[in-house]
């Protein structure tokens, strides 16, 4: 009897060993987790208007999404680069790394920064967001950090969100001086791409965004076709969307032509074709035709579709000098159709 009650005794000791390891592990876990610290987020980097930029990295520490270091940004808070997805149950970042170009200053930078992630806790109640993991997802409890990418370096930092309403709400959280750094065109290569020897003129990456050269777009097709829902796409990724009716009212482009979308149809046929332009070309033949800055009223971009509805010819007319010089498409090789009929 007295060896039964000693066993059970070792037996308790070791239950009771267990029970208050195992809420030691669970203190840990709750503490180190911080339920209550942990939300939806995501990214986004805009531009001052006017301050033309492309960023390559925007890293807030936490975020697993990376932003597109393809588009150029211009337009201050009308157009952002933006991670396609949300990170969930994280901690607020509490660090930020950012590497830019400037256009306007053919300058590289770079900026690594501690955030104050105690202001962010703080902000982002006060501007009604909540713990992700005990709420259900709700646009307005999701918080987006912003950069906002100025002049000579400088950086400021936004939280933004929006309510039920669509109605936006954001809070400048800091700001910072970034440094310019020595770098080539490779910071936008991406993760695939191998070839780093390939030499990149930076200044005429500039010029073709950068430059202006005023031409009037004139569009020819074949009797009794018009043109719809179409749209010109400039190298400074600004886009034109027009139809008969705009084309005819606009007074011309100045910026650099990158690639054209047109469709047109007579009611009972539809066609489209798309073209993109050789950046070298375009670039060469724009300043020899017109000189660089030049806004006289000199050159014609013309796009005539033939007859047959299965060809079309791109065509840079000087109306000076009666010169003409005929763009090759980019992409398409001699026996692919240019033009797509569409089903009836």
């Amino acid at each position: 009897m007295k060896k039964e009650n000693k066993d059970t005794d070792l037996t308790n000791i070791l239950l009771g060993l267990i029970l208050v390891v195992t809420i030691i592990a669970n203190g840990v876990q709750i503490y180190f987790f911080k339920g209550r610290e942990r939300f939806e987020w995501n990214i986004g980097v805009i531009s001052s208007k006017g301050n033309i930029v492309q960023v390559s990295s925007c890293d807030f520490k936490g975020n697993y999404y990376d932003i597109n270091k393809n588009i150029i940004l211009d337009n201050g808070w009308d157009k952002i680069n933006a991670s396609k997805n949300n990170t969930t149950d994280t901690f607020f970042p509490d660090s930020l790394s950012i590497s830019w170009f400037s256009y306007n200053e053919k300058k590289f930078y770079k900026g690594n920064f501690a955030l104050p992630y105690e202001t962010i806790l703080a902000k982002s109640v006060q501007m009604g967001i909540f713990p992700s993991r005990n709420y259900t997802y709700r646009t307005d409890q999701v918080l987006r950090f912003v950069v906002e990418v100025q002049s000579k370096g400088a950086l400021a930092v936004w939280i933004q969100n929006f309510d039920k309403e669509n109605k936006e709400t954001k809070l400048k959280i800091a700001t910072y001086q970034s440094k310019e750094i020595k770098a080539d065109w490779h910071i936008f290569d991406h993760y695939s791409e191998t070839n780093k020897t390939l030499d990149i003129d930076i200044s005429r990456k500039v010029a073709l965004v950068m430059e202006k050269h005023f031409y009037k777009l004139e569009i020819t097709l074949p009797s009794g076709y018009t043109l719809d829902n179409s749209y010109f796409e400039l190298f400074n990724q600004n886009i034109w969307h027009f139809s008969e009716r705009q084309l005819k009212t606009t007074p011309g482009l100045h910026f650099l032509p990158k690639e054209f979308y047109l469709r047109w149809g007579n009611g009972r046929k539809i066609f489209t074709t798309q073209f993109s332009f050789n950046e070298e070309d375009v670039l060469d033949t724009f300043r020899k035709e017109s000189g660089i800055g030049d806004k006289t009223d000199l050159l014609v971009l013309e796009l005539i579709v033939n007859d047959l509805n299965d060809a079309i010819k791109v065509i840079l007319k000087n109306t000076k000098t009666n010169s003409e010089v005929v763009f090759k498409d980019r992409y398409k090789s001699k026996n692919e159709r240019s033009i797509i009929q569409l089903a009836n």
